[in-house]
């Protein structure tokens, strides 16, 4: 039991860094594109003649501005950066929810009971979370390639598909919630015999 505390800690600390990344990477995200707005908003004269932004999916490139000048209509380069930005931010979003969530499920297990009552269940959340980013993450590819295609960065659309794997690793998680939702079973057995 020393052990499944102790490692519990390890992770939830783990969790909790996590969580203050994605807090940083969302202030990092919001001042990028401030600082992005406000290159745009600038007179093609006041940009600097050196400035060259390159914009890279996949195997294209998306190049925005070339020694000072912008490439692109601003209505081209508002659309690509809003939608980058706000799949980004789902994405962040994605990962603080589930870091929570872990925190959640060590919470007993730092104290050495694992098989609390409805443990089971946020684990059987995670497992639905899980799914939903997963299909999330496959529809946001596509509304991407959507906009990409809009904009004539890509010339084709990228296959969108669902990770076979990260479907496997929900399963996983659903059965892990049942093996923890006999483990209360029993823990409640126990108890009451006490």
């Amino acid at each position: 039991m020393e052990k499944l505390t102790k490692t519990a800690r390890v992770v939830d600390v783990f969790a909790k860094i996590l969580f203050i990344f994605c807090i940083v990477a969302i202030c990092m995200l919001v001042v990028a594109n401030i600082f992005t707005a406000v290159m745009v908003s600038l007179p093609g004269d006041d940009l600097p003649k050196g400035l060259s932004m390159v914009l890279s999916l996949d195997d294209s490139d998306f190049v925005i501005f070339e020694n000072g000048q912008l490439t692109v209509t601003k209505q081209q380069f508002a659309i690509y950066v809003l939608s980058v930005s706000i799949t980004e931010a789902i994405g962040i979003v994605i990962l603080m929810i589930g870091a929570k969530l872990v925190r959640r499920i060590l919470s007993p297990m730092k104290e050495g009971r694992p098989f609390e009552e409805g443990i089971s269940d946020i684990i059987k959340k995670f497992g639905h979370f899980a799914l939903a980013g997963t299909v999330i993450d496959a529809f946001i590819h596509f509304l991407l390639d959507t906009v990409f295609i809009a904009m004539g960065v890509e010339s084709e659309p990228l296959p969108v598909s669902i990770s076979v794997e990260r479907i496997f690793a929900v399963m996983v998680i659903y059965l892990i919630s049942y093996i923890f939702r006999y483990g209360e079973e029993l823990q409640k057995q126990a108890d009451e015999t006490l």
